[in-house]
């Protein structure tokens, strides 16, 4: 069965490794993405989703812009890891195509309940989005499929801080609104994505493949191997690289592939050197009985960064619809 999903994002290189392989695999049918502030700036991020589907000839796909910042809270940016433009200084051609008028939460609300549990929401960013689509329409949490959120990080340190994971450190308001929303909710965090590198083997294939959004993706990522080295997230001899963003749409393509633990995870708010931490209870010591979570704690990465590769060589070469 095909599995209909939103992907909130903002691309990003390793959201437009995310969303390449989304758009590779026929299990999947991307209804939209929606755009949110994270690694670069909304607008950028938006130009971004424009261009990475023009580049891809997947014009067909939507894209609504979303929030600019967090609820409360300063917005911080990620561009060492991702370039001032997000694709790691790389030009994507000029996008032909525009973003819809309507806003991201309030096209989630209108999809959702247009649909209700049909719908997958694959959150790569941090989930402004989707607490103001809660925010709008609270029934919304009985009317999402569940949400697969790349996020969080129980049992390995964090990249934002030492316990917090970017995208829900971004705005742990956000963040705390959702999990303790009722929506289901699968978090993919840095346990798993940690483990994914896609190996020099992996990037040759693609390569080899030679199709335009494949080779652009390539391009991107050299930045971000790169700077992954910069910040000792790995090693000055590394040829591979990770795209953190990738596991979440494995996840909804090969569960199989994962170890997963139900659990009730809480998002810490209020530390002044904790906020956004995942605060994972898998033996109920604080009297919650019911998980709210399912917490992939485990991965074959070797398989999944091969699926991974052969669905991008599969890509459309693009080159003669480029201008």
């Amino acid at each position: 069965m095909v599995e209909r999903v939103i992907i909130d994002t903002d691309p990003g290189v390793d959201d437009l490794a995310a969303i390449y392989l989304a758009i590779a695999s026929p299990e999947l049918q991307v209804e939209a993405l929606t755009t949110v502030y994270g690694n670069i700036e909304v607008d950028t991020s938006t130009r971004n989703a424009l261009s990475l589907l023009e580049l891809a000839g997947r014009t067909d796909i939507p894209v609504y812009r979303g929030a600019s910042k967090p609820l409360v809270r300063q917005a911080y940016f990620a561009k060492h890891i991702h370039g001032n433009n997000g694709f790691g200084g790389v030009e994507a051609p000029n996008p032909t195509i525009s973003e819809e008028k309507t806003s991201a939460a309030l096209e989630i609300v209108r999809r959702c309940n247009e649909t209700p549990n049909e719908i997958t929401i694959i959150a790569l960013g941090p989930v402004t989005n989707v607490a103001l689509a809660l925010s709008i329409d609270p029934s919304l949490a009985e009317k999402v499929k569940r949400i697969i959120v790349m996020g969080g990080a129980v049992r390995v340190s964090g990249n934002f801080s030492p316990v917090a994971s970017f995208n829900l450190a971004s705005d742990p308001e956000a963040a705390r609104m959702m999990y303790e929303s009722g929506v289901p909710i699968v978090q993919v965090g840095l346990d798993v994505c940690t483990k994914v590198r896609i190996s020099k083997e992996n990037l040759d294939h693609i390569r080899e493949a030679g199709n335009r959004p494949g080779a652009f993706l390539l391009e991107a990522a050299e930045f971000r191997r790169k700077a992954y080295v910069k910040v000792q997230q790995s090693s000055a001899t590394e040829t591979g690289v990770f795209f953190n963003d990738v596991p979440a749409v494995a996840y909804a393509l090969w569960p199989e592939l994962f170890d997963e633990q139900p659990a009730f995870v809480s998002i810490e708010t209020k530390g002044e050197l904790t906020a956004g931490q995942t605060v994972a209870e898998f033996t109920g010591q604080w009297g919650h009985s019911e998980p709210n979570s399912s917490v992939l704690m485990g991965v074959d990465g070797q398989s999944v960064a091969k699926q991974f590769a052969n669905r991008i060589a599969t890509l459309e070469d693009t080159r003669s619809k480029i201008k």
